[in-house]
């Protein structure tokens, strides 16, 4: 169960389930939900009003939103609902992934788009907020510095990234909730491999230098979750 996790585990032969094509959807459905009940009760949804915290101490209200590989669309919905009067994206690659989050979440200033995070569908610095939330992980160090350039390129001002940080503990904390709770196959599979996948702390800030992100702040977030961010206005990119 302690699992000794010095290096990221990262397969693109060994892909989550969640990101195969043509899934059974109820088993979708239920992994999808157990991940809402995740960022619920365990540092997801605390990261995201973090997020909405750290942007309104900016003196002009933020107005245009890309919640970037978006899942299940909870943490877009609450993008929308605390900032009632910007217009939030929730943007996923996966059809069936997107059909779900379009199903639960309906909110007058919230939308979805299919699109491709490594090559996001939108000009250079189009969008006053661009996040991307519990993601990265998802992707090899190379696409991972390819998409932190990508949020950069379309941000206008600010750019968050929110992920698992990689640590023995947290490992211990996921194995106990799939087997004693959220016991889906799918999510047992996916959220084990997420931790081995995930990135430390020095690993995470060394991606965000190597896509050239400037001056950007690093926190550590309880149940083992981390951030990186940075505000584009504060810096000439």
């Amino acid at each position: 169960m302690l699992a000794r996790l010095p290096h990221r585990s990262f397969s693109p032969d060994q892909p989550e389930q969640m990101d195969q094509p043509n899934l059974d959807p109820q088993d979708l459905a239920q992994d999808l939900h157990n991940l809402e009940t995740i960022n619920r009760f365990f540092g997801g949804r605390h990261a995201t009003r973090l997020i909405s915290r750290t942007i309104q101490t900016d003196a002009d209200p933020a107005q245009s939103f890309i919640d970037c590989a978006c899942g299940a669309g909870d943490l877009s919905a609450l993008l929308a609902t605390s900032h009632p009067q910007g217009k939030v994206i929730g943007l996923d690659l996966h059809p069936q992934t997107l059909d779900y989050a379009r199903q639960r979440h309906h909110l007058p200033n919230l939308s979805w788009q299919q699109g491709d995070i490594k090559q996001l569908p939108f000009p250079d610095h189009s969008m006053d907020v661009v996040t991307c939330q519990l993601a990265l992980h998802h992707f090899s160090d190379d696409d991972a510095v390819l998409i932190l350039r990508e949020l950069l390129r379309v941000s206008r001002r600010w750019v968050f990234v929110t992920d698992l940080e990689r640590s023995s503990l947290g490992y211990a904390g996921v194995w106990l909730l799939v087997h004693l709770w959220l016991r889906h196959p799918m999510t047992r599979h996916d959220a084990l491999l997420s931790v081995r996948r995930s990135f430390t702390a020095p690993e995470l800030r060394s991606l965000a230098q190597r896509a050239h992100w400037p001056s950007f702040q690093h926190r550590s977030l309880p149940w083992h979750r981390q951030l990186i961010y940075l505000n584009k206005a504060h810096h000439a990119v």
